[in-house]
């Protein structure tokens, strides 16, 4: 074979190895490119998010409060039984509000429990905030179902003690969220006492 025919060949093989090294580069920068246009786009969604997150959940936190102060806080034994199905209509209505929102924010508890760290320190505090406000969210409302059953059990205690055998014994309001550690930090933020480990639907 001739010095010439020797010199195609590694040129050849000198080309052929520098496209594909060109192509590996490129390829590279290009995979880094799309993963910092996906980050930006996740710190976007999470500070956007958060403040519409933050805004909605002042309203659940208004429509808890009239919960509160009309008959949580406090127990009418003469009325209860007659206000038995608004109050529980109430607390529906605040539930299905909460799953509502946690529907909507599917984006941000995905972003934001993942374990990812932004390259953004709003949307890391952003973050910080919304997994300790999205877990507050959830376990208040069970603590709030735990106050409202507590209530039907002294209603119920009430009428067995007066002697009642009249009366209708109210049934538990059941629901099918349980408390959450939803940024695992071992505390349960909106609970009062003991733990629980199972995650809310």
């Amino acid at each position: 074979m001739s010095s010439d025919s020797n010199k195609k060949i590694v040129t050849l093989v000198l080309l052929g190895s520098v496209c594909l090294i060109s192509g590996f580069v490129l390829m590279f920068i290009s995979s880094i490119k799309k993963d910092q246009k996906e980050l930006n786009s996740r710190i976007d969604t999470i500070i956007k998010g958060y403040k519409k997150y933050k805004k909605d959940l002042v309203d659940i936190n208004k429509e808890r409060d009239l919960i509160h102060n009309e008959f949580l806080d406090k127990i009418y034994y003469e009325t209860f039984q007659q206000k038995d199905t608004e109050y529980k209509n109430k607390i529906l209505k605040y539930e299905e509000d909460i799953t509502d929102l946690s529907k909507k924010n599917k984006k941000l508890k995905e972003y934001c429990n993942s374990g990812v760290y932004y390259s953004s320190t709003d949307a890391n505090n952003k973050c910080r905030a919304f997994n300790i406000a999205y877990e507050q969210m959830i376990n208040t409302f069970v603590e709030d179902v735990s106050i409202f059953n507590s209530n039907i059990d002294k209603y119920n205690k009430w009428l067995d003690e007066k002697g009642d055998k009249t009366s209708i014994r109210l049934e538990k309001y059941k629901t099918k969220k349980t408390y959450i550690d939803f940024n695992d930090d071992g505390d349960y933020a909106g609970k009062e006492n003991s733990t629980n480990d199972e995650k809310a639907k």
